[in-house]
């Protein structure tokens, strides 16, 4: 080729391969995740400030009686999900804002973010096994809350993928 064929012109053996960045992917969904946690606890605040009554007959806001002892893990495991809301926005944001020539470092930063996503969802998932423990009649809820831990299951295992695929790409060029 001439030189001036544009790169998407290009048949493929003679385009220049570009560097796949799937950094900005996983940041984004351990944002998220971040800004969800978040949310919860704004409309739970908010719910108690404004004296929401529960319903048997609710979807949203059933009544479960818990003992002493689950309320004090349910409370634990709260703080631990909102500790783990700011660590996620602590690491993906300067990943985000990392120029791309320090990859190494947006990658660190990348892996600790899904790291404490993947935390904040084995929580969230602790979270919802007390509650359905406490009130197992609620069918409804079990269907609804194991559809949306296995959605968080799958995008946690295809961010690891394609943070890992990112690397074994950039070995395969650096070898050949």
């Amino acid at each position: 080729m001439d030189g001036t064929t544009p790169h998407h012109l290009l048949p493929p053996s003679e385009a220049k391969k570009e560097i796949r960045d799937d950094v900005p992917l996983v940041c984004a969904w351990a944002l998220i995740n971040a800004f969800s946690i978040v949310c919860g606890a704004a409309s739970g605040y908010i719910a108690a400030y404004l004296h929401v009554s529960c319903s048997q007959s609710s979807f949203i806001l059933p009544c479960i009686q818990l003992t002493d002892a689950a309320k004090a893990r349910l409370i634990a495991l709260f703080i631990g999900m909102l500790c783990c809301a700011t660590s996620q926005a602590a690491a993906a944001a300067p990943a985000l804002l990392l120029p791309r020539r320090r990859r190494w470092a947006r990658r660190a930063l990348a892996y600790l973010a899904l790291a404490v996503t993947i935390l904040f969802h084995c929580m969230y998932a602790s979270l919802v096994w007390i509650l359905l423990a406490a009130d197992p009649g609620h069918m409804s809820g079990r269907i609804y809350y194991t559809v949306i831990i296995c959605f968080m299951v799958v995008c946690d295992l295809l961010s690891c993928v394609a943070l890992l695929l990112e690397v074994m790409g950039r070995r395969k060029q650096c070898v050949a």
